[in-house]
């Protein structure tokens, strides 16, 4: 394969459509700073808008004349960087390969990205059918399904920031045990370990001084109670010491001047060197994954800390001597996703079960429709940093949480809702978000509000909350599981922006009648909403103020809120 004049020339397909008509662009991956989450942008064009050699980075571009139809592929990036575009040529729309598609000088034989082709009556028709499709037709159905997810970390950034220990100074049996319990008591389903489980990175094997049997206890424990254990990873990083680095040292990332690629202490452990996803470490990594779930019934992997770029080595499958530097490292960029995917779909091999969740809570990640396709995508942490605002660099805080929105209330939950405008195309339950359970009761309401909506996970400390508060969230969460597969089914319906009074978003499955609606406000008021019509006839409905039927078979709603008031309203119940 060649590059002429420097440029890829590689045309993945074309399609011949109607002229005329209106293009558009469904982008994922605008990387918001002023909230620290990826946000889609929507943009049309209508046809005197364009011109022959436009392009556009998609991943989703749909054109519109008598029906819709709608053209998408396998990738990630944030929207300044253009692995893959469309393009206007010869009066067709094609999808070519802009950087890193390939190395001058390939052999041409290679596995291309996916591709997706949907056609329907209109726009608003086919989003819909795609939403269903992302839900029902691709991933594990485990990676879909509506649970509730807790993480320790939290807890080990309160030791950090609040109490001035170290983030691992309770990552300990006894400690996890006492969450354990909590969190079954508040009805979580999933119990993740972030870091600091492990002794060496790279070997991923329990530490046995912090877990002296090896996490068996709280294997036995959360078996116990019906949860599943998930655990924290680095897929890109081994320690110095560790035994693969000393066994396979070739598979270290390096830099553009051929040094191995440092990466310094992971999170109070060993310092360790960066590992290639494009040599045989991306095996072995898997391999390592499919025993911990036979070790340790490990059903959920967290993967952290991967970024686009990291290898420019000439002895891995990105390129050789005879590339330069940059065109290897486009070629990293371009493959380390689909290679992590590859061990996703490894793993799922062997265990059909498992859930991978990546985490996309900074910029210059995989993030698009290529993860989607296999796993769970970990969207927010705790909002933007105080270093986004332009506050000088002098200025103190104390505590010092890095972080923002830090604290309970109504403003966390507010900027963490920026990412259900990702729902109109893929399903919000993949976008794994994790809400504070901390009193007082409005913070917790705002909280509970926002969790239904899709991102379903919860962090904290959750031994310290009160037996009042762990009994509140267990009897709202049973009244959300007895809805959640029919929010999770409905595409959603939303009226206002986070922040704006009121804000309301609608979830419920018109087929089944089952949803919910979630209300919120800034300042205090009464609200009213009617929704779309549903098909069943006699709905029941719990948590609205008033409600009723009305003629055409739509429901009328109306709640009144205090100030930063937050209400869940349930619709019917999933059989």
């Amino acid at each position: 394969m060649t590059k002429p004049e420097g440029k890829e020339s590689l045309r993945y397909f074309s399609v011949r459509l109607s002229d005329g008509g209106t293009l558009t662009e469904v982008e994922l991956a605008h990387f918001d700073t002023l909230t620290n989450i990826y946000k889609p942008a929507i943009r049309r064009y209508e046809a005197e808008e364009r011109f022959p050699g436009q392009s556009w980075h998609g991943p989703i571009l749909i054109h519109e004349d008598a029906q819709a139809t709608m053209l998408a592929y396998e990738h990630g990036s944030d929207s300044t960087i253009r692995f893959m575009e469309f393009a206007e040529s010869d009066g067709a729309l094609e999808l070519r390969s802009a950087m890193g598609g390939y190395c001058d000088g390939d052999v041409a034989e290679m596995e291309s990205p996916w591709f997706q082709l949907g056609r329907a009556a209109d726009v608003d028709a086919l989003l819909q059918d795609y939403r269903t499709f992302q839900l029902t037709e691709l991933g594990t159905p485990t990676s879909r399904t509506p649970s509730i997810f807790y993480n320790t970390w939290n807890h080990q950034e309160r030791l950090k920031y609040l109490q001035g220990k170290p983030y691992l100074s309770e990552m300990n049996l006894e400690r996890m045990l006492a969450e354990v319990d909590a969190a079954h008591e508040m009805g979580i389903e999933v119990f993740v370990i972030d870091t600091g489980w492990y002794a060496k990175t790279g070997d991923w094997e329990v530490n046995l001084e912090r877990f002296p049997d090896g996490l068996q206890e709280v294997r036995q424990r959360l078996e116990g109670y019906g949860m599943r254990l998930g655990l924290w990873f680095n897929p890109i990083v081994a320690a110095q010491t560790s035994k693969v680095f000393l066994d396979h040292p070739e598979w270290v990332m390096e830099d553009s001047e051929g040094q191995k690629n440092f990466c310094g202490p992971i999170w109070e452990t060993e310092e360790s060197w960066g590992m290639c996803v494009c040599s045989g470490w991306a095996d072995h990594f898997a391999q390592t994954l499919v025993r911990l779930n036979r070790e340790l019934g490990v059903s959920y992997f967290k993967w952290d800390a991967i970024h686009l770029y990291g290898c420019t080595a000439a002895h891995h499958d990105h390129g050789g001597p005879h590339n330069s530097i940059e065109e290897r490292a486009d070629r990293y960029a371009f493959e380390s996703g689909r290679r992590l995917t590859h061990i996703v779909e490894t793993v799922l091999e062997s265990c059909p079960d498992a859930i991978v969740d990546f985490d996309f809570t900074e910029r210059n990640r995989y993030f698009g429709l290529g993860f989607s396709s296999v796993g769970k995508m970990f969207l927010v942490n705790n909002g933007p940093y105080f270093g986004n605002f332009d506050i000088p660099p002098d200025h103190q805080r104390t505590p010092d949480t890095i972080n923002v929105f830090f604290n309970p209330g109504s403003a966390r939950p507010r900027v963490c809702r920026g990412g259900y405008k990702f729902d109109p195309f893929v399903p919000s339950i993949l976008y794994l978000t994790h809400y504070l359970p901390d009193g007082p009761r409005l913070a917790q309401e705002n909280s509970f509000a926002s969790l239904v909506l899709g991102g379903n996970g919860i962090w904290g400390s959750l031994p310290e909350l009160t037996s009042e508060d762990r009994a509140w969230w267990f009897e709202n969460l049973e009244a959300y599981k007895k809805v959640r597969l029919g929010a999770t089914r409905a595409y959603p319906r939303v009226i206002g922006e986070p922040g704006t009074s009121p804000e309301i978003h609608e979830k419920i499955d018109p087929d089944s009648g089952v949803g919910l609606v979630c209300f919120f406000t800034v300042t205090k008021g009464t609200f009213e909403h009617v929704t779309q019509a549903l098909l069943a006839v006699e709905p029941t409905v719990t948590g609205a103020d008033e409600w009723r039927v009305l003629p055409n078979g739509r429901l009328w709603l109306k709640v009144s809120l205090p100030e930063q008031g937050a209400r869940v309203v349930f619709i019917g119940a999933d059989r």
